[in-house]
């Protein structure tokens, strides 16, 4: 398990590092143009919805874990078994790092004094180290991304159906965040959905994992 952790932890190093790399763009960006004395710019908005655009950015790598980083793990002799365990630790690994970024960025505008603090609602509502919300969400992502692309690899057709649903219902889900950011920001938004979220996001993940592990010891490098 720790040769096949090893093997993905090169490709993961690249992929975090880009995430890091546009997370202090971001941050430089919105401090050299005005954004914390009110300015509206670009780098407002990316500052604004960064933990949103992470999961976007965790769906797409952990589409490739299961595909192109699957079949060059087994072409290199990896078993099974130890991938699918070091592929649950590069999704801790995504998840932690993610939510770490999300907790400092969610900080500067408190800690620094910016004005308008209103405009940080969504970025505020997803919580610090106390709220479980956000990197449950990141692991659900990382799970769905990863199920789409073993869908994928064993039928294209089946893989890019529920890669499309996949979307929208995340492009849904991210319209109704900013919808009712104002309830979230308050806490009345998880006090009135938690078993739902809860099920949902926990639902995603035990099927995914289960998935993995099924089509993982059947696969059959092509």
């Amino acid at each position: 398990m720790i040769k096949s952790f090893r093997f993905l932890l090169q490709f993961a190093w690249i992929n975090l590092g880009a995430i890091l790399a546009f997370a202090l763009i971001v941050i430089a960006g919105a401090w050299c143009t005005g954004v914390p004395q009110g300015n509206q710019n670009l780098f407002a908005t990316y500052f604004s919805t960064f933990p949103l655009l992470s999961l976007i950015v965790l769906f797409i790598y952990s589409f490739g874990l299961t595909t192109s980083n699957l079949n060059l793990a087994l072409s290199f002799g990896a078993r099974r078994r130890d991938f699918f365990f070091a592929v649950q630790g590069i999704l801790l690994l995504y998840t932690g790092v993610c939510w770490m970024l999300q907790v400092v960025m969610s900080s500067i505008p408190f800690l620094f004094h910016w004005t308008d603090q209103e405009r940080w609602q969504v970025l505020l509502s997803l919580g610090g180290f106390s709220s479980w919300a956000y990197p449950l969400v990141c692991l659900a992502i990382l799970c769905l991304g990863g199920l789409c692309g073993m869908l994928m690899v064993r039928s294209k057709l089946l893989g890019t159906l529920v890669l499309i649903l996949a979307l929208v219902a995340a492009i849904a889900a991210t319209a109704l965040l900013f919808i009712t950011a104002d309830m979230f920001a308050s806490g009345a938004g998880w006090g009135a959905l938690p078993l739902i979220l809860v099920a949902a996001m926990a639902g995603i993940v035990g099927a995914s994992e289960y998935f993995f592990w099924r089509t993982m010891h059947r696969h059959i490098v092509r």
